[in-house]
């Protein structure tokens, strides 16, 4: 069995993109990562021997006697607490309704199978819930947004489409089947700027591969502005209204 060095484990937990909340028998917080921090806003001085019931965090306490975890939504939030059988207590994984975990586990749960969805993109009812997520993070923070719309105008196969998108994508990026003509990327934390050369890279990498006849793609970017809500942007995106919309597969070659 593998062993890490107790520093070397502390540091991946430390600096896990998954929120973790260590509550003592008393569901006290005995600790908690960066990235829960980061979640909660507030410090760990501050945090610590806080009961868990007077935070504003997901958590719902395990079954009597059960192993399972316990998940629960506050707010923006989603928790899954594990009973810790040694010392009594729990541990808290939190993360954003955004995070690409829980669009993930929403596919399995959702028993996806074949087609586009198979691929790994989300259908439209769990991408629109995913955009509506960063769209209400971007209103309260003001954090930089953007979005692609891929739109086909032929016989391009979706499945080639989606692999090659992902193959360009970071892992907090979504993909999903916004119509049976489009596929939409949500990109957090990506200016406009970013997005354009995003797609430019895109549009590049599709001509490259092929895959499609000149002109039966297009392919569309925008960045979230003040007043926006989910349709506006895909909207925006497809119809170029902003100067970054759609930009056909042969404009590159």
């Amino acid at each position: 069995m593998l062993r890490l060095h107790p520093e070397t484990a502390r540091t991946i937990l430390t600096e896990l993109a998954l929120g973790l909340v260590v509550l003592d028998a008393d569901e006290r917080v005995g600790w908690a990562n960066d990235h829960a921090l980061q979640l909660l806003g507030v410090s760990l001085e501050a945090l610590a021997g806080t009961h868990v019931q007077d935070l504003a965090l997901p958590y719902a306490a395990p079954g009597a006697g059960s192993a399972a975890p316990a998940v629960a939504v506050d707010g923006h939030l989603i928790g899954f607490t594990q009973p810790l059988e040694r010392t009594g207590g729990a541990i808290i994984a939190v993360c954003e309704r955004s995070h690409p975990l829980v669009g993930f586990l929403g596919a399995l749960a959702s028993g996806l199978t074949g087609g586009v969805a198979a691929s790994g993109v989300l259908p439209r009812a769990a991408i629109k819930g995913r955009f509506e997520a960063e769209v209400s993070r971007s209103r309260r923070y003001a954090n930089p947004l953007s979005c692609l719309t891929v739109t086909t105008r032929g016989d391009a196969p979706a499945m080639a489409l989606a692999g090659l998108l992902k193959e360009q994508l970071r892992w907090v990026d979504v993909l999903g089947q916004w119509d049976e003509q489009t596929l939409l990327v949500v990109l957090p934390e990506t200016t406009a700027a970013a997005a354009a050369a995003l797609r430019e890279k895109l549009v590049e990498a599709f001509a490259h591969a092929r895959i499609a006849a000149p002109g039966a793609l297009a392919i569309g970017a925008t960045a979230w502005q003040r007043g926006d809500n989910v349709e506006r942007m895909v909207a925006r995106a497809l119809a170029g209204a902003d100067g970054t919309g759609p930009v056909a597969l042969d404009s590159c070659r």
